[in-house]
């Protein structure tokens, strides 16, 4: 899926990273306005989505060289669907691998940091954010989706 051409600045880009623990968990922080939410970034003008969500988990968690799976989300709002943000937005959802001892460090962080099972996730679907982590997360975890970009609607 390609990016199609907004004129700046009206085109926003985004990173939605679920990092994974050993245990199949997934971390999830409560934002004040979206309730539960992965950890996001937003690119800089001409980032690569791969190399800005490495240096954000670097900065942000500690994480050196991470493990991203080769199975990732892909999402291109339109126009006339950029109730989302106040922009049309191109995003990707990756999921990267963390240790355990890692998800710890991560969730000792603040307080607004929970680590979930696929279980608890789906339970309150409709309470985490964006669409379609919980799907992805899932589908990774009990491998039923195979690698590779899979569009989220």
């Amino acid at each position: 899926m390609h990016d199609v051409y907004v004129p700046r600045p009206r085109f926003d880009r985004r990173a939605f990273l679920l990092l994974l623990d050993e245990q199949q968990r997934l971390l999830l922080c409560e934002a004040c306005c979206r309730g539960l939410t992965v950890p996001q970034v937003r690119l800089d003008a001409g980032a690569d989505y791969i190399g800005q969500a490495a240096r954000f988990l670097q900065q942000r968690f500690g994480l050196r060289s991470p493990q991203f799976s080769a199975l990732y989300g892909l999402h291109q709002s339109r126009r006339e669907e950029s109730w989302e943000y106040d922009r049309p937005t191109a995003s990707r959802a990756f999921i990267v691998r963390i240790s355990d001892e890692q998800s710890a460090a991560a969730q000792s962080m603040t307080s607004s940091h929970a680590l979930w099972t696929v279980t608890q996730l789906r339970r309150r679907r409709r309470d985490v954010f964006p669409e379609g982590v919980v799907l992805l997360t899932a589908g990774y975890v009990e491998g039923w989706l195979p690698d590779g970009p899979i569009e989220l609607l």
